[in-house]
């Protein structure tokens, strides 16, 4: 019997659920929700920065230089690479740690390719269904019938 993980996610949110068959002569599953140690909410070490976009202001020759120009250059970008890559080390550690054989995923589509870029080749390896969308909110019976099906 193969161990199966479903792991729902989105840049706020991480759920992950364990898939338990009973191999019996009616074959039954069961959905386990799995604690999950994801915290997207952390400080971002860029909205603290105090230095970020300053550009010299100008000065004559033998006076200190001042900074001017304070812009967020690019701030939104690397705080959404950063979180698909703190997504990506949640959902490694998740799949190491349940020693799985095979797992799903469903994400939002705009960070789908991203995150799975990211993830390693052995945890890609393992994927086997890909659902785009953000199913977060779901149950637990409906996260199963939505691999299921």
């Amino acid at each position: 019997m193969k161990k199966k993980v479903i792991i729902l996610a989105n840049q706020e949110c991480l759920r992950a659920y364990n898939v338990i068959t009973d191999d019996l002569a009616t074959p039954t599953t069961k959905i386990e929700a799995l604690q999950v140690d994801y915290n997207p909410l952390a400080p971002d070490p860029t909205d603290t920065s105090d230095d970020d976009g300053c550009f010299p202001g100008g000065s004559t020759v033998g006076h200190a230089v001042t900074m001017k120009h304070r812009e967020a250059h690019g701030r939104k970008t690397e705080k959404k690479k950063r979180q698909i890559c703190n997504l990506a080390r949640a959902i490694t550690k998740i799949v190491e740690q349940e020693q799985c054989d095979l797992w799903n995923l469903a994400i939002p589509e705009n960070n789908a390719s991203k995150l799975i870029k990211e993830l390693p080749i052995s945890i890609q390896q393992k994927l086997t269904q890909l659902k785009k969308g953000d199913y977060t909110w779901l149950t637990a019976d409906a996260v199963g019938e939505l691999f299921t099906n």
